[in-house]
């Protein structure tokens, strides 16, 4: 029948394996739907992730470019904290229990947006510290080498950057290499005016200009003339250059005090014709000067302890000169625009001579090392008296207890001077001074520590210039160049 034909059409085997399909591919559809969701899910975690560790590296950098900043405006000789060798941990220099730049167990924190404080969960944070790898010296063999090369430091900055309540936090170690600008590293100056007795203590003279008045220094009278050591029979040493303390210049010197050659009761050094060897001032360099010989009195008076020997030459040119740093100005344009840029942000750019005083002592207060005046509208007559007592010590040649802190004073433009008065009684200012468009008056026997650099010196102030180990070893941090040299992170994964 019709009827028993139907039922069997309903009954047969195949209808099952339909059943059977449908039901897995809804299985399989609904795992796929499961793993594309936790595929989602971990994907914008790896992502959040992703995106933490990049905001923590960055804060890291954003470190570096912090410490770099406190190296320029600091001192090099602040930085006690040895580097430890690699694998080992850090030392009892690196140590203390206060927050520092010099603590690897109490590391300065800056936080990214500004404000003052521990890092914070909620904020993005930097932990730094800096370890020396080599401390700078100011007397080293590169500076003797043919051609000559800048004295450095070697300094690795270690970074911990935080990126908000993340877990996230990346490490880095960045190795670079400090050194003050090239510039002749004692006094210098273009040309001297007037007259007058001028001390130079433990420090050169170098100039494109005429020098009169000079004197014996062991004669130890009035002109110009520099510190004697009557044990070894020799002016004291450079504290810089390690040699006899002396002038170089690449026009001529005479004991003339009026008149820039022979006459009015004094004479030239050099003289062509003449021998190169001047025994009253063995030690000095002109332009009319000539190679030394062997045997002479004056070649090789003065013996390092690595053996080499000065002078060789009482010739001092162009070539010369430029082997000691110089250059027109002193520094070039972007070394100014530089320190200008540091004193704007100290709010000591073109300030009035009147407010000298308040400003640095704030900046003293705060923690500023080596603060910038930089003036460049107009000239200058400043009162050291008004200079606070953080920034004047005196002479000083104990490193390990020397003070580090400093100026850097800039007057630039065209005919703008630079006049200082007072100072010349213990503890003087520490500075260096740079006045390349004007000329640099000291009057009243006014006294500073550190180097100069100007277009022309007025000795008719009866100036002193000294040089010290303190101040050698720690150039204002104003004048340092501070560039990387290596860069890396310290663990390539998120660390807490």
């Amino acid at each position: 029948m019709r009827i028993s034909r139907l039922g069997s059409r309903l009954h047969t085997p195949d209808a099952g394996i339909g059943v059977v399909t449908v039901i897995f591919v809804m299985a399989v559809v609904s795992a796929l739907s499961l793993t594309a969701a936790k595929l989602t899910i971990n994907n914008l975690s790896n992502t959040s992730r992703d995106r933490q560790a990049l905001a923590a590296l960055a804060t890291s950098e954003a470190g570096v470019s912090q410490a770099i900043s406190y190296l320029r405006s600091g001192n090099l000789g602040s930085l006690t904290c040895q580097e430890p060798a690699p694998g080992a941990a850090p030392g009892p220099s690196c140590q203390g229990s206060a927050e520092s730049w010099i603590s690897a167990v109490n590391p300065k924190q800056i936080r990214l947006d500004g404000s003052a404080g521990a890092c914070l969960t909620q904020l993005d944070c930097s932990k730094i510290w800096i370890g020396t790898v080599k401390p700078y010296a100011a007397n080293c063999p590169e500076r003797r080498a043919t051609p000559p090369r800048a004295c450095t430091g070697t300094y690795r900055i270690h970074t911990t950057g935080l990126s908000g309540n993340g877990p996230s936090a990346r490490q880095l170690a960045v190795d670079v290499e400090a050194a003050p600008y090239p510039f002749p590293i004692g006094v210098f100056t273009e040309a001297l005016s007037g007259s007058g007795n001028v001390g130079i203590h433990k420090m050169s003279v170098f100039s494109n200009g005429c020098i009169k008045n000079r004197q014996r220094d062991d004669a130890g009278g009035s002109g110009f003339t520099f510190d004697w050591d009557s044990a070894r029979g020799r002016p004291v040493l450079d504290v810089v250059y390690d040699q006899p303390a002396t002038a170089h210049t690449t026009d001529l010197t005479t004991t003339s005090n009026t008149v820039c050659g022979d006459g009015s009761g004094g004479e030239r050094i050099h003289k062509p014709g003449s021998p190169a060897c001047n025994l009253n001032f063995k030690y000095d360099q002109t332009g009319l000067g000539a190679p030394l010989t062997a045997g002479d009195g004056c070649y090789g008076a003065y013996v390092r302890a690595d053996g080499s020997v000065y002078p060789t030459s009482s010739y001092f040119g162009g070539n010369e000169l430029a082997n000691y740093g110089y250059r027109p100005r002193g520094l070039t344009d972007a070394q100014y625009d530089a320190m200008r840029a540091q004193a704007q942000a100290q709010g000591t750019y073109n300030i009035a001579t009147g407010n000298v005083g308040s400003v640095l002592t704030s900046l003293a207060a705060a923690g500023v090392i080596s603060p910038v005046l930089y003036w460049d509208n107009g000239s200058v007559d400043l009162n050291l008296t008004t200079i606070p007592d953080a920034y004047k010590r005196a002479i000083n040649n104990d490193l390990p207890s020397c003070g580090t802190r400093s100026l850097t004073i800039v007057v630039s433009g065209p005919g703008n001077n630079f006049k200082y008065s007072s100072g010349n009684t213990s503890p003087y200012i520490v500075a260096s001074m740079f006045v390349p468009d004007g000329t640099l008056t000291g009057s009243s026997g006014s006294n500073t520590i550190g180097t100069v650099f100007a277009k022309v010196i007025d000795l008719s102030g009866n100036p002193d210039f000294y040089m010290d180990q303190c101040f050698a070893a720690n150039p204002p941090g104003g004048t340092l160049d501070v560039e990387v040299i290596n860069w890396r992170e310290d663990d390539g994964k998120d660390v807490s």
